[in-house]
């Protein structure tokens, strides 16, 4: 006799590269606590289980439709290297849509949860990105300490082109990457042309998880939530605050530059 079980499923996260938004599909590592989270075969990560929370997974007739909801913490590590770590939180169960009651793909359970991933500064590039290779570092340190999970936020001056954004590693270093920079731009100058175009760095420094190189060695460095820290900025939360770094030197698409960004720091 063949056993039949039906589950239901609190839903499913997508991981997307931060540089090109397509969806990651080589392994990783997330964990959630009391969760069992379970790589399906089209790159999407599904929440199969939560720990005392089995009676709603078994439930499909009259299950409700808003159950309590939950903040839940979790983390993405990537066993290659090419991105960095992060944390995230999910808002479990998700929303099921019922007929006269849809609900916004943010909350549907029906919905993959996007979590976009920063480039590690080991990412392989393509030929065609226009790349910087920042470090952050403590003003007045001698020898200088990188400043790791400081929140980096890039913004070319290209019509067009968004916001990058990143995080600075346990040696404070980023990876800026920025893919679609056409070969040629318009330029005020008399050619009218320009292959070059700025780059305006905002910085981002939480005290609850910034920590300078030689303590990121010394101790576990706490994963940082790029959402969370930019959520707290705007709330203004006076341990967050942002600062304007000098402008790096300006780049073009297929090249590579290196800068290094000196903040006060504590």
């Amino acid at each position: 006799m063949i056993e039949h079980v039906e589950r239901r499923v609190f839903g499913a996260i997508e991981f997307l590269d931060d540089v090109t938004g397509a969806r990651v599909l080589a392994p990783l590592s997330v964990a959630g606590p009391g969760l069992r989270i379970v790589p399906n075969h089209g790159g999407l990560y599904v929440l199969r289980a939560w720990a005392g929370h089995d009676d709603y997974t078994r439930a499909f007739d009259g299950a409700p439709a808003d159950p309590p909801r939950s903040e839940v913490a979790l983390s993405v590590h990537d066993p290659a290297r090419r991105y960095l770590p992060r944390a995230f939180s999910l808002a479990l169960p998700r929303r099921l849509p019922t007929p006269g009651q849809p609900v916004p793909d943010a909350d549907n359970a029906l919905r993959p949860v996007p979590v976009r991933l920063a480039p590690a500064p080991a990412l392989p590039l393509r030929g065609s990105w226009a790349v910087l290779r920042l470090q952050v570092v403590a003003d007045g340190s001698t020898p200088p300490l990188g400043l790791a999970n400081v929140l980096v936020e890039a913004t070319p001056a290209v019509a067009g082109l968004a916001v990058q954004r990143t995080l600075t590693d346990t040696r404070g270093e980023a990876l800026v990457a920025i893919a679609g920079v056409p070969p040629l731009l318009p330029d005020p100058g008399p050619s009218g042309l320009t292959r070059e175009f700025g780059l305006a760095l905002r910085l981002v420094l939480d005290r609850a998880v910034v920590r300078t190189s030689a303590e990121a060695a010394d101790s576990n460095l706490p994963l940082a939530d790029p959402d969370l820290i930019a959520r707290r900025l705007a709330a203004a939360d006076p341990a967050v605050r942002a600062v304007a770094a000098d402008a790096p030197p300006h780049l073009s698409a297929g090249t590579s530059r290196r800068f290094q960004a000196r903040v006060t720091w504590p």
